[in-house]
């Protein structure tokens, strides 16, 4: 019995978690930091873009190799509602990154991170979400990425 409701959750958390596509930030150095994968759970309309619900949780862990090292990092989630590439409206305010990983981080090794969020603005439609790790000590250094979602009324 304690075997199939194991095998019941697995195939729940695949199911409903997904690879999602990423892009490269563009205003941050692609060669700092490379991203192996991004994973969006839950998101079952994968890996194009996610539905998202205004305030449900929702998990993203991201697999990345940094170019730097870091005693401390910050990390944030910001929203382009309105597609102008800006990014200026905030999802999740800068937090201290090491809360999610031992820090300090280092440089060439691989690391994944997952965080927490609820998407609580009051937009709607698709548009992407950039998150961003970076450096507290010199901002050049960071790993950004973008993923598209669509937030339903």
């Amino acid at each position: 019995m304690d075997a199939r409701l194991v095998l019941f959750f697995g195939f729940f958390i695949f199911v409903h978690s997904e690879y999602v596509n990423r892009k490269s930030c563009k205003d941050v150095n692609p060669t700092k930091c490379s991203i192996h994968s991004v994973k969006l759970d839950p998101c079952p309309d994968g890996p194009a873009f996610c539905l998202l619900r205004r305030n449900k949780p929702y998990s993203l862990a991201f697999d990345f190799t940094p170019r730097f090292e870091a005693s401390k990092l910050m990390l944030s989630i910001f929203s382009d509602n309105k597609n102008s590439t800006l990014f200026d409206t905030m999802v999740t305010p800068p937090v201290d990154a090491c809360q999610y990983f031992s820090c300090p981080l280092e440089d060439n090794v691989r690391q994944v991170i997952d965080i927490d969020f609820v998407y609580e603005k009051k937009h709607y439609g698709k548009f992407p979400l950039q998150v961003k790790l970076w450096n507290d000590e010199d901002e050049t250094e960071a790993c950004c990425f973008t993923l598209n979602i669509n937030i339903l009324k």
